[in-house]
């Protein structure tokens, strides 16, 4: 019956790191040898550790921690102490007396995971010395990614989730021209410390951005200026035309033909790609779009605790509209996946049969039979927002252009409708000239709109209005639609006229 070893401790805890690597330096020369390791956060440390003391009625109270259990299910926890019992157990159990040279590990990193990735770079570049092949031949789906704006909070999350692919991206360029330098090479200095396996720089700061466009394949603009309240609607869209404006002239100038640009529903996103579309020449009008299912990764959750579907069940509600400026989501044409089932006639009449009772088929449904008189969703989705932090929402927003990107440019599927501005082209009844959100599938290599995705059924907005606003919008002059200056009258006079009549 097999043991398995557990060591439990702080990130940051060097005797945690030797007792690692003890443990993982046996289990590389006995075979029976099975370890698990337990890393917790300073922050987390103390309170785990405190539970860990009462579900098992032990008394640790320092890091790390190390115990033993059978592999079999129901097994109990066995104590065996701190680094120091840990290296007395090893060495009356297994006869092996634990040595530790201080000029072997003296670039040991503070956590046992940073130097396990460290030796890991090694090995590969060794084995990359030895098959000069891979230095000569690179992969070719690799691509390179430029972020514009790269001081929004929304960059990290991004940058994350990019690092996470880091076996087809090549390089990521970083640019911000609001931000300082000083900024921009922490953001960059902190990025590439999450550990990978690439060797070098994958995240690079440049101070002009034209360097970064000349080789990159795709350009996530994450620029925009905030609405304002002292700012008219026609100050703020021509505000954001103008940094728009300045962004096309750069690609114009420097990027390849073959270049992809995507923003993130940020500000007036579809105003703003609208713009962009327009103005560049270089490039197919076509490859400028914006990842807009953020909205509906928003509000299924709520859907789902109203109409009581499982969240795994349900495909992301399909965004329709002028993205930033007016918008649907269409929870009634929201497709579900519905088990039904059908019993055989023998389940009527024979009681208590031990035989299959019926057969059940998954269908695929719409949900408007679930929301048709409910109201209330609308209202739930704003409280949530209300509660919601900043962080979360920019997570639903990362998520979506992750998700775009991966089928854009690493997996691509015909069969996978998105929620993305995009191009009208008459589909859907759509005549308006720019980006427009709507279902759309991946078509040779540019986003189209699946014109046999169903319309939208909500019964208080009709996509023709959504259009009409979209075109409104976009001849709004700088001094259109002023702000709305709040008026309370006085009532002091109004008091003394009632005590003249009493």
């Amino acid at each position: 019956m097999g043991i398995r070893y557990v060591i439990a401790g702080e990130s940051q805890c060097d005797l945690f790191a030797e007792t690692c690597l003890v443990a993982d330096y046996l289990a590389q020369k006995l075979p029976n040898f099975c370890y698990e390791r337990i890393e917790k956060p300073v922050t987390e440390w103390m309170p785990w550790l405190q539970k860990l003391n009462q579900k098992n009625k032990w008394h640790h109270t320092c890091s790390p921690i190390v115990w033993k259990e059978l592999l079999m299910t129901g097994s109990k926890p066995v104590y065996i102490g701190n680094a120091s019992e840990f290296l007395e157990y090893c060495y009356s159990y297994y006869k092996f007396d634990v040595y530790f040279s201080p000029l072997r590990f003296e670039y040991l990193s503070d956590n046992f995971g940073q130097f396990q990735k460290k030796v890991k770079q090694e090995a590969i570049a060794l084995e990359r010395l030895d098959n000069p092949v891979t230095l000569e031949n690179p992969s070719a789906n690799k691509v390179t990614i430029c972020i514009s704006g790269a001081g929004n909070p929304l960059a990290l999350f991004i940058i994350s989730g990019l690092l996470d692919l880091k076996q087809n991206v090549s390089k990521i360029y970083i640019y911000d021209e609001e931000c300082s330098q000083t900024l921009m090479e922490f953001i960059e200095h902190e990025c590439n410390y999450v550990g990978n396996e690439y060797l070098g720089k994958l995240v690079k700061y440049v101070d002009k951005i034209g360097v970064a466009l000349t080789s990159s394949d795709l350009l996530i603009i994450l620029d925009y200026i905030p609405f304002q309240s002292t700012y008219s609607i026609g100050k703020w869209l021509y505000e954001n035309k103008k940094l728009m404006e300045n962004i096309a002239i750069k690609i114009n100038a420097t990027a390849t033909p073959k270049l992809y640009v995507v923003l993130p529903n940020l500000g007036p996103a579809c105003y703003n790609a609208t713009v962009i579309a327009n103005l560049v020449t270089k490039i197919n009008k076509n490859n400028v779009v914006v990842a807009t299912s953020d909205i509906g990764l928003e509000m299924a959750p709520v859907a789902a605790e109203i109409t009581g579907v499982p969240l795994r069940n349900m495909f992301c509600p399909p965004v329709w509209g002028f993205v930033g400026i007016n918008h649907l989501a269409d929870i009634q044409t929201t497709i579900h996946r519905y088990d039904t089932f059908h019993p055989y006639e023998r389940y009527v009449k024979v009681k208590n049969s031990t035989l299959c009772i019926g057969t059940s088929t998954p269908e695929m449904r719409t949900m408007q039979y679930l929301m048709f008189f409910d109201e209330t969703l609308w209202k739930k989705v704003a409280d949530r927002k209300k509660k919601d932090t900043e962080r979360r929402v920019s997570f639903h927003k990362a998520v979506a252009l992750l998700t775009l990107i991966k089928i854009w440019l690493f997996d691509p599927n015909p069969n996978y409708i998105v929620s993305l501005g995009i191009q009208c082209n008459g589909s859907f009844g759509l005549t308006f000239n720019g980006v427009f959100s709507q279902p759309a599938c991946l078509l040779n290599g540019e986003w189209r709109p699946a014109s046999n995705y169903m319309m939208p059924r909500d019964p208080q907005v009709k996509i023709s209005y959504l259009q009409e606003i979209a075109e409104i919008v976009m001849t709004l002059k700088k001094a259109d639609l002023r702000q709305v200056v709040t008026y309370t009258p006085c009532t002091c006079k109004r008091k003394q006229y009632i005590k003249k009549l009493l």
